[in-house]
């Protein structure tokens, strides 16, 4: 059967191109992965507004107890309501599921708790309004943002839309992470659960000397220790090498 070892659910947001085929590509060995999109518009409403669907995909996903764990899927968007927020979230898909649930955010932070860093440069496929929010609840949260650089920058929130981030190649991310990294940060976080990435962790790895996480890798590994697996993966960087 697909999934004898664990069966994990993902709430993606409705326009995502990306999650669902890296965190295919990271779930290890008889481990499978299911998803349930909601709405969403990439807009900060559109980000608040996700918190109202979350109770129909939980309850999708645990249908005759088919999932072991429900993972809400997007960053920014499993922030936007402050610190906190993120296990707000997870208690109201546990509730509708009675499953172990995780977010995004939830794995950032147990990510750099493991990596044991505070201080951690951002690179991101928002627009400058989106970043400023991120980095603001981030410091919130108790880190330090050393730089945070986003590809879309130049453009007004309401002219982004999610596909034009779902399109971007790892490459960008490369370069973005390579420009935000600095002298005193010691991790580097990309950020954003459609933006394409894990394919150049390791690579900047070697290059940085410093441990780099992506949205979509820090969310598998906490789902798979939540679960209790403790598989060590080779290519996607310190995190699931280490700990």
């Amino acid at each position: 059967m697909y999934g004898s070892r664990a069966r994990i659910g993902l709430i993606v947001p409705s326009s995502n191109t990306v999650c669902e085929p890296e965190m295919a590509r990271l779930a290890p060995d008889n481990v499978a992965v299911y998803a349930s999109r909601i709405l969403f518009t990439p807009t900060i409403e559109g980000l608040k507004d996700m918190k109202n669907h979350v109770h129909r995909s939980a309850k999708e996903l645990s249908s005759e107890g088919i999932c072991q764990l429900i993972a809400f899927c997007c960053t920014v968007g499993s922030m936007i309501g402050g610190a906190g927020y993120d296990g707000d979230l997870a208690r109201m898909i546990h509730e509708a599921s009675s499953t172990v649930s995780v977010t995004t955010t939830t794995a950032v932070k147990a990510a750099l708790s493991s990596l044991n860093v505070k201080r951690v440069a951002m690179a991101t496929p928002y627009t400058r309004q989106t970043n400023e929010i991120e980095k603001k609840i981030m410091q919130s949260m108790g880190y330090e943002v050393t730089d945070i650089v986003g590809y879309h920058d130049h453009l007004e929130p309401e002219a982004l839309e999610n596909d034009m981030i779902g399109r971007l190649q790892p490459d960008e991310a490369y370069k973005l992470a390579k420009a935000v990294n600095g002298s005193i940060n010691e991790a580097i976080f990309i950020s954003c659960t459609n933006f394409r990435a894990i394919e150049i962790i390791d690579q900047l790895e070697q290059e940085t000397g410093k441990p780099v996480i992506t949205s979509n890798q820090v969310t598998m590994w906490h789902s798979l220790r939540s679960l209790g697996i403790m598989d060590s993966l080779e290519g996607y960087g310190r995190l699931f090498r280490e700990n």
